[in-house]
């Protein structure tokens, strides 16, 4: 995707440049097996390298792992390593590194990622360069994706065993283009080009890195506009609407990208929400073209779990509650009416879509009421079961489904409704010793199965707008952006 606007493309690039990015997701800390949020994996891409990795696409590609194999009878994972890579520190990326990684992340105390490494029961060093995990049966098929994230990122086997301080100092830990210069948590994180050779040609453009946690797109975008920020991004329709008419006169680089989180109404089975008829209700009454005109048009309709052209969704599927209010009326009249509690954000981008789905609600004879709450307790509440609804746009369809199942439908969102098929049809997809073409209808199924619940009613996908000077390279084939993170360890600046 070209950027519109000004754009360095061609240009010379400035090796002793330094991009300045701003954020509005914090980094609490630096070590990657205790990042809480996929907020906090942008700033470590840069630092520490990964397993594997994902293009702009959302499409795994190789990265300290030159490629992977399942077993023939699915009771492993191979994993065939590069044999260039050496840590900041001077030790060399090899088998063991990853084996103390993994045992790390299984084992130490906070660890964010034990959940993601429970299906590999031993890691089995078959050379430096060769690395077997075995599984767990009939398990592990997300593991190549899993490892494009946090999980697996890589850390020195030396800064490991001294039990370095990687929440506040990374110091020589990783093996990526960038060291961290300096970092204050919740504020900023400075980065300084590693010395040496990196592995990766296209890294390590820039001299240097510094990010900045700013949570308002007002004040984002003002950075830009007087000079003081490179790069950054905006979702909210307003701002996205300025951008655009910026970019328009030149005046800035913007790219727009379509989240691959959906935005919707996630549901428990309480109160009156525990009938099916009034989640179907509910479903039948949204209308997704009056939500994206809302957005000024920066949420496009999705009523699926998987972007279209991706090998899990299915591109003929049909939704199964359309917009039809007079069925939604007619539901309700059937359980002799209906009250329910939508819960969002309060001050977030979910707050106005709220009023709007309460409208719509009541126009189909629901009684809804809005419960605002602080942002930081509106999806671990839901979670917990404190509430009956959220609006909200954190779900995200993972890199393989198989992840995506076990964290959304028959996981702690329990989009599923604990369906027993469902379940049955979920250990089936996730046999390693099946093929992507195999799986694929699987999880057609289980995806048609779960909106059936009515659990999850997904509406939208929002827009990504990436937002640079005319000097920044590279934003055009940025990873994660559809994910409202991203992935700078390629970005560049022009002279």
């Amino acid at each position: 995707m070209s950027p519109q606007g000004s754009a360095a493309s061609g240009s010379e690039l400035d090796p002793n440049a330094v991009l300045r990015i701003t954020s509005n997701a914090p980094t609490r800390n630096l070590d990657p097996y205790l990042q809480a949020s996929s907020g906090g994996w942008s700033y470590l891409t840069p630092v520490f390298d990964r397993l594997t990795m994902v293009d702009a696409q959302g499409n795994l590609i190789p990265g300290l792992a030159e490629s992977w194999t399942f077993g023939p009878d699915g009771s492993y994972l191979e994993l065939k390593l590069r044999g260039d890579v050496t840590f900041h520190d001077g030790t060399p990326f090899d088998a063991a590194a990853v084996e103390a990684n993994i045992q790390r992340g299984q084992t130490m105390e906070g660890s964010t990622v034990v959940a993601a490494l429970k299906n590999i029961t031993n890691v089995e060093v078959v050379d430096d360069h060769t690395v077997r995990l075995q599984l767990a049966s009939g398990t592990g098929v997300e593991l190549p994706g899993v490892f494009s994230s946090n999980a697996g990122m890589m850390v020195s086997p030396k800064a490991i065993e001294t039990g370095a301080d990687l929440r506040n100092n990374p110091g020589q830990s990783g093996s990526g283009a960038y060291v961290v210069a300096s970092y204050v948590p919740e504020e900023s994180v400075t980065l300084a080009r590693a010395e040496g050779t990196n592995w990766d040609p296209e890294a390590g453009k820039v001299a240097g890195m510094e990010f900045t946690w700013i949570p308002d797109a007002t004040t984002r975008l003002n950075g830009l506009k007087t000079g003081e920020t490179d790069l950054t991004w905006m979702s909210s329709a307003n701002e996205v609407t300025e951008v655009k008419a910026m970019a328009s006169r030149g005046a800035m680089s913007l790219i727009e990208v379509p989240y691959r989180n959906v935005f919707g109404v996630f549901i428990r089975p309480q109160g009156d929400l525990a009938k099916p008829e009034v989640r179907q209700a509910v479903a039948s009454a949204i209308d997704p073209e009056a939500i994206s005109q809302m957005f000024s048009g920066t949420c496009m309709p999705q009523r699926q779990i998987y972007p279209p052209g991706s090998w899990p969704a299915d591109d003929e599927y049909e939704y199964p509650y359309t917009f039809d209010l007079e069925k939604a009326k007619s539901l309700v009249q059937s359980v002799g009416g209906a009250k329910v509690t939508l819960t969002f954000a309060a001050g977030a981008s979910t707050e106005k879509p709220a009023n709007v789905l309460q409208s719509a609600l009541s126009q189909a004879g629901i009684d809804a009421e809005l419960n605002p709450v602080p942002i930081t307790q509106s999806e671990p509440r839901y979670i917990a079961g404190d509430f009956q609804s959220i609006v909200s746009n954190s779900f995200s369809p993972k890199v393989d489904p198989a992840e995506t199942v076990s964290a959304f439908v028959t996981g702690p969102y329990d989009f599923g409704n604990g369906n027993q098929q469902i379940k049955e049809l979920a250990a089936q997809a996730a046999d390693p010793t099946l093929s992507q073409e195999e799986r694929a209808p699987i999880y057609n199924q289980i995806w048609d199965l779960t909106l059936k619940e009515a659990m999850f009613v997904p509406i939208c996908n929002q827009t990504n707008a990436t937002v640079s000077t005319a000097k920044v390279t590279g934003t055009e084939d940025m990873p994660w952006v559809n994910l409202g993170i991203f992935d700078v360890r390629h970005v560049g600046m022009t002279k």
